[in-house]
């Protein structure tokens, strides 16, 4: 078998099925430092399988080489590029409300800061990103270890899932920027057209910020979907363990009943933990991703009520441009707060089958008291996606719809009763453009 073929059969780790995440973001200079084998160290060769996962993890150490100084240096003189290029002072001259422009502008600045900040809090927590690489890994060694009640975890499955939202992200960009550009040529005789150079230079930082955005946020998908299926596996064996017993199967005895509990325990606590560093890393692409989700969609919605009354071709175009990316930044953020609800929701039902297994081992005193402290334990850690400032659940989706209306029913109030505003000045200077410079 060749090389290639063993690495995609040979997917037996949490961090093996991080490694396409880990190096798209390595591209993009989000991932500034390197993860490699610390020297000296071996592994037994008769340690169990998984066992040599766990100690595997052990040996992992972080590397800040020159090359990734190097790519870190030249994506951080991109992403702050704003700071000393005169395409800011471009965006705040475009004929439009000045609202418009403010708007624009502040989230051109935030998504380079943004991008910024990310790469940079990446670098400085590569050791906690170690410890969380080591907490799911002893957490899967565990899960191995109670094979009487636990299926392994199914790691070439996460990786199968993670290229595949990768590939899936990569080809939605490329059909994003083909409507784009079927967009942009009925755009050739309007002031949006790219006239100048430095036009050029702010269209292609746009898309390279988006690009990068899109992939983070991806990313960070394919890792909760690892952590999800991981709960979905722990509730499914504590309800075979505690809740399901059958009549015609054997009694485990309580010292096994006791182990079991102390695993689930360890199990539980270090996925929590893995989940709060991994939010605490890579959880600012995703909550920059909100605010560009709603001045998209507050945008998508202008554009095309001004198509139905207004069917101009500048008009058809921005609204492809801009429903063709509502439609993806949808897609995306409804797959984002759905797995964030289902891991909230296995955390309670984590708490029902601990508090079922309560009742139904009344007999048994001491293992009583052992569920009773795990469900002290399930009060002060739970699974929750957030990044500081709300949690992505489905919380998060109603306030987002209703901003939504909000800013929409505004916008539309200054569009009918202020000249000039956003479309209409885009369509009045269209038709100066087309007045003066008339087509052949």
């Amino acid at each position: 078998m060749s090389t290639r073929l063993k690495y995609w059969f040979n997917i037996g780790s949490f961090f093996e099925t991080m490694k396409p995440n880990i190096r798209v973001l390595k591209l993009f200079g989000l991932f500034p430092f390197t993860i490699s084998q610390a020297k000296g160290r071996s592994i037994p060769s008769n340690f169990h399988h998984s066992n040599n996962r766990c100690n595997h993890s052990k040996m992992l150490k972080s590397e800040v080489k020159f090359i990734d100084i190097a790519i870190f240096t030249l994506w951080q003189t991109f992403f702050l590029q704003m700071l000393y290029v005169s395409w800011p002072k471009m965006i705040l001259d475009m004929p439009v409300s000045r609202i418009i422009t403010m708007v624009t502008l502040i989230l051109y600045l935030l998504a380079g800061f943004n991008c910024s900040v990310s790469a940079t809090l990446v670098l400085l927590f590569r050791k906690k990103f170690l410890h969380m690489v080591q907490l799911v890994e002893e957490a899967d060694f565990l899960v191995n270890k109670c094979s009487k009640y636990f299926y392994e975890i199914q790691h070439s499955k996460h990786h199968l899932v993670c290229v595949a939202l990768l590939l899936g992200s990569f080809v939605c960009q490329g059909l994003l920027i083909l409507n784009d550009y079927t967009a942009g040529k009925m755009l050739v005789n309007s002031t949006l057209s790219l006239q100048n150079m430095p036009m050029q230079a702010i269209t292609s930082y746009y898309y390279i910020i988006r690009s990068i955005h899109i992939s983070c946020v991806v990313a960070f998908i394919s890792g909760l979907y690892s952590f999800r299926d991981r709960f979905f596996a722990f509730n499914k064996q504590l309800r075979i363990c505690f809740v399901e017993k059958h009549s015609g199967e054997q009694t485990v005895s309580y010292r096994v009943m006791m182990n079991h509990i102390q695993g689930f325990t360890a199990i539980y606590s270090n996925l929590c933990d893995a989940i709060g560093i991994f939010c605490t890393i890579f959880a600012w692409q995703p909550m920059m991703f909100c605010a560009s989700l709603i001045v998209t969609v507050v945008f998508s919605i202008l554009t095309i009520g001004h198509m139905l009354t207004n069917p101009a071709p500048i008009v058809l175009a921005l609204a492809l441009m801009y429903s063709a990316l509502t439609i993806l930044y949808t897609l995306l953020f409804l797959v984002l707060v759905k797995l964030g609800s289902d891991l909230k929701r296995e955390g309670k039902q984590t708490a029902v089958l601990v508090h079922k297994a309560i009742n139904q081992s009344s007999k048994t005193p001491a293992l009583v008291e052992r569920l009773v402290l795990f469900s002290h334990h399930l009060q002060h850690q739970r699974p929750v996606v957030s990044c500081g400032l709300f949690c992505f659940d489905w919380t998060l989706a109603l306030s987002i719809v209703s901003a939504l209306a909000t800013y929409s029913v505004i916008l539309i109030q200054f569009e009918l009763g202020v000249p000039k505003f956003f479309i209409s000045a885009i369509l009045q200077q269209n038709g100066d453009m087309t007045t003066t410079y008339p087509q052949p």
